[in-house]
């Protein structure tokens, strides 16, 4: 079971998910790989993971629950190794009671929290060749995930255990991957972190101050500079933002208001499709393969009438040290004026 605890001096929350230590670890330290004899997401090698909760062909097309075998092209499956293990008859969010010390004297106060509460986790499984990277989908499998990614979110938005849902990706050892094989995951969380309660009012005081969501405002201003965008399409402004965090960080905004990916049309949801493989192999031809995360960001259930998701690429060529920890400043190489400039040409 996961223990999930609040550090009240860092004012975040962290999950203790001692089971992911059984994760096959493909990627260990120093880039040493550990030869596996069996990929499980691999075609053929269905029964090394949990029953599928969605397969799909390739023209989009669901199979049949019951056929769990081959001829898929996206697979849907539960984590096995999950972040936030489901649990019946959870109770609600409580603090450790301070107990009277046998000699009657006061108990030292608990300054700490945490949670029973639980959430769901899924992983969809992008190909069934063993592939590592978005680049390397063929047109059927890119768009059968991106209608997968937008079913599976849509799913999460019907269970009332789930707060946020964060939709990712991270492909290679340096972005997170524990196996190679190409796979987005979805977490569908019961807390909400501060960093996500911050970022919303963040958002409501744009609105209160602007008339539109922060990502809007920020898109806005992007247009009008000019020099940090890659291109602009029918439904997207594709940028590097002012102040990127990750040499190339790219995101992806809707150019009209958009609450959740989970609704927006399929015209769009396929344009988004092609556009993240178009910047991720364009990265790819300038930096030699870097691992790199995908995040869809959306609001939180109670939120998400108010603000603008949008996703958001992140190549790790850079890695968190002493001073990025110690302050939570970033440091970036490479400018976002230069990056944009750099993909605009590819």
């Amino acid at each position: 079971m996961a223990d999930i605890r609040f550090d009240p001096v860092a004012n975040v929350w962290v999950v203790i998910a001692r089971n992911r230590q059984a994760r096959p670890m493909e990627f260990l330290q120093m880039e040493t790989l550990q030869q596996q004899l069996l990929c499980p997401f691999c075609i053929g090698n269905e029964e090394e993971t949990p029953l599928a909760l969605a397969a799909y062909r390739d023209d989009g097309s669901l199979i049949a629950a019951d056929d769990d075998g081959t001829g898929w092209t996206v697979r849907v499956v539960p984590n096995k190794y999950p972040t936030y293990e489901p649990k019946l008859d959870a109770p609600l969010l409580r603090g450790k009671p301070n107990r009277q010390k046998a000699n009657g004297e006061s108990p030292v106060p608990n300054p700490y929290r945490n949670s029973d509460l639980v959430g769901e986790q899924e992983v969809i499984v992008c190909s069934p060749r063993h592939i590592a990277s978005m680049s390397e989908l063929n047109d059927d499998e890119l768009l059968v995930n991106f209608q997968a990614f937008q079913d599976r979110l849509r799913a999460f938005d019907e269970m009332e255990s789930v707060q946020h849902s964060m939709l990712f990706l991270n492909c290679r050892s340096s972005a997170g991957a524990s196996l190679s094989h190409l796979h987005a995951q979805l977490i569908g969380s019961p807390i909400l972190s501060d960093e996500l309660k911050q970022k919303v009012q963040r958002n409501t005081d744009s609105i209160a101050q602007t008339g539109r969501p922060l990502i809007e405002a920020c898109a806005a201003w992007e247009v009008e500079q000019k020099s940090r965008i890659i291109y602009q399409s029918e439904h997207f402004l594709v940028l590097c933002p002012f102040a990127s965090r990750y040499p190339f960080q790219v995101w992806l905004i809707p150019r009209h208001s958009q609450k959740k990916f989970s609704s927006c049309p399929s015209e769009m949801r396929d344009e988004l499709a092609r556009s993240c493989r178009w910047l991720i192999s364009s990265i790819e031809k300038l930096v030699d393969q870097p691992g790199y995360n995908v995040l869809w960001h959306q609001a939180p259930r109670s939120m998400d009438d108010q603000d603008h998701w949008y996703v958001e690429i992140m190549p790790r060529l850079t890695r968190q040290a002493g001073f990025e920890l110690g302050t939570n400043i970033w440091v970036n190489p490479v400018s976002p004026e230069t990056a944009a400039k750099r993909l605009r040409f590819r």
